[in-house]
């Protein structure tokens, strides 16, 4: 048995062995309550405020999240912005899929944020069982995925509160 001290891993870094969610949402209520419901799922979940810091620890390498959940509307720079350049990335990033939400959608928002390279477009509030199986489909894609989804898209069914890119499965 050693005498050394060991080294506690930070809070935002998720066991290895965990599918890891970020969540990028800049109301700490929607946050908090996507990471109780995501925990009580089973996925590791790493927040962040704001699609600038998002994006710095994932181009820093200090985040390599397996999928993401980002708000569209947030200050400095919005989640359609970040899932843009988050596509143009040159590292594993870049492939991740994305859900992206809003309370206030609208047929443009959610057109912008599936050309910009958004996997599926949902509006707030969520329906959690929904949410649930976009992301258990999304999770048994992502291994078999193309790095730069395609750019088209389905015309959601009248009442269904979802966008998803149309992808070759």
């Amino acid at each position: 048995m050693t005498t050394q001290r060991h080294h506690k891993v930070p809070s935002t870094v998720p066991p290895a062995n965990q599918f890891t969610i970020l969540v990028v949402d800049d109301m700490r209520t929607n946050r908090v309550l996507l990471r109780k419901f995501l925990k009580t799922v089973g996925y590791a979940v790493v927040e962040c405020s704001s699609a600038v810091e998002a994006l710095d620890m994932m181009m820093s390498g200090e985040l390599q999240p397996n999928l993401i959940i980002s708000d569209v509307e947030m200050p400095v720079m919005d989640g359609i912005d970040m899932v843009e350049q988050l596509r143009f990335l040159k590292t594993p990033v870049a492939s991740v899929p994305i859900i992206v939400a809003s309370g206030n959608p609208s047929d443009e928002m959610a057109r912008r944020s599936l050309t910009a390279g958004a996997d599926i477009f949902l509006s707030k509030p969520f329906d959690l069982a929904e949410l649930r199986n976009e992301i258990a489909e999304l999770v048994k894609l992502s291994g078999s995925r193309p790095k730069r989804p395609q750019q088209r898209m389905n015309e959601p069914a009248p009442g269904i509160n979802r966008l998803k890119r149309n992808q070759d499965r």
